[in-house]
């Protein structure tokens, strides 16, 4: 009786583990962040908001510093945790959202639309409250992205066999008129650094290329269908969780079956009336 649905546990658990990309070591090889020195993003760019405004960045990046995320929004594996991080470390920063700084997230596929744009944005830093005021998540054509992503140094390759792009996650500090000030890890960053990094960024402070380096330790490789240094700890870690807690709720299901089997045969067995004796 219990059977199908150990079965279907470990279906769960066969299917939990990542299958293999279209894409190869060689197309990975081209993944990376390297912005060129003194790098300025093409202001005069236009992009469109979830509601279909169309403006060119220097209006979206507005008169302070901002945080800026390349990310698709259909993915279902780094793009969401990666803005959700951003998004908790501006909050808990100390620093006023929209005064001391913006969101600004741009879509990696032009095939996305502005509901997919929305539906990300509520997902991952709401629909309302100051920090969903202070972001904006616009969408492009590819060539405006194209553009975008030089001007970052930023290089993703797209695998159409899974309809999804194999990409650093990284976040861009952008100083107000544009100047790349910093490029972080998006799945490490802390409230510290980054309202470090702003408060660089609005001074008129661009780091350094150790900043960059990092990037290239964080991810998520389609190729081999496996996740890479701190987020392969940190899917290990729930991971296993997961499974122990699978494992501990079959062994009280198969016990508690037991028991019921007990009972059952005990009640099915023959009853002996019991006379009394005379001496």
């Amino acid at each position: 009786m219990l059977r199908p649905f150990v079965l279907a546990i470990i279906a769960i658990l066969c299917t939990a583990v990542p299958g293999r990309a279209a894409i190869v070591q060689r197309d990975l090889d081209q993944v990376g962040v390297t912005p060129p020195p003194q790098a300025k993003l093409p202001l005069d760019l236009r992009l469109q908001g979830e509601d279909g405004t169309s403006k060119p960045l220097r209006s979206w990046l507005g008169a302070t510093p901002a945080v800026l995320v390349l990310a698709d929004y259909t993915c279902k594996t780094l793009c969401g945790p990666v803005i959700s991080i951003a998004s908790d470390a501006l909050a808990r920063s100390g620093l006023r959202p929209a005064k001391d700084f913006r969101l600004i997230v741009v879509g990696l596929d032009p095939k996305d639309t502005a509901a997919d744009a929305a539906r990300m944005k509520r997902a991952q830093v709401g629909s309302s409250g100051e920090m969903s005021e202070a972001s904006a998540f616009l969408r492009g054509d590819a060539d405006t992205v194209g553009a975008l992503s030089r001007a970052l140094g930023f290089s993703s390759v797209y695998d159409r066999a899974r309809d999804q792009f194999a990409h650093p996650a990284a976040a861009f500090v952008i100083t107000s008129d544009g100047r790349v000030a910093r490029a972080l890890p998006g799945l490490a960053l802390d409230p510290t650094t980054i309202r470090l990094a702003i408060i660089d960024a609005g001074n008129g402070v661009v780091g350094t290329l150790t900043d960059h380096i990092r990037l290239l330790c964080y991810g998520y490789d389609p190729a081999s269908g496996t996740y890479t240094v701190a987020i392969g700890r940190l899917l290990a870690a729930s991971g296993g969780v997961t499974i122990a807690a699978l494992i501990l709720l079959i062994g009280l299901l198969l016990r508690r079956e037991h028991a019921a089997r007990s009972e059952t045969n005990a009640r099915r067995l023959p009853t002996h009336a019991q006379t009394p004796t005379t001496e």
